[in-house]
């Protein structure tokens, strides 16, 4: 806890949302308080109390991942949509005559 406040309680973190929003917004500190029913005095506080800790904008930071190495991959699959609106899935390595059978059966149907 700082001098003045703490910055890590969740009004804290709220307040810093909401500083966020304000710098963003382009607006003046008093007119943006005035549309989201916040006194001006709480948000110059909440600002000062980020100054003084050094944390007025919110801290971001971006690591790069590495794609794991053996990542499984799911098979290839075949999707077919008949007209009559049945949706076959065929599996990688399916044999012909599988497929065949299953669509003269549904043949009729479609």
């Amino acid at each position: 806890m700082g001098s003045m406040g703490s910055t890590s309680s969740a009004r804290a973190q709220e307040m810093r949302r909401v500083l966020a929003q304000w710098q963003r917004s382009g607006l003046r500190l008093r007119a943006f308080g005035e549309q989201r029913g916040i006194p001006l005095s709480t948000l110059r506080w909440w600002r000062r109390v980020f100054r003084a800790a050094g944390a007025a904008a919110p801290a971001v930071a971006f690591t790069e991942v590495p794609a794991p190495v053996s990542v499984p991959r799911p098979p290839a699959v075949l999707e077919i949509v008949l007209a009559s609106g049945h949706l076959i899935r065929v599996p990688a390595g399916a044999d012909r005559a599988t497929l065949e059978q299953v669509l003269e059966i549904l043949q009729p149907r479609c």
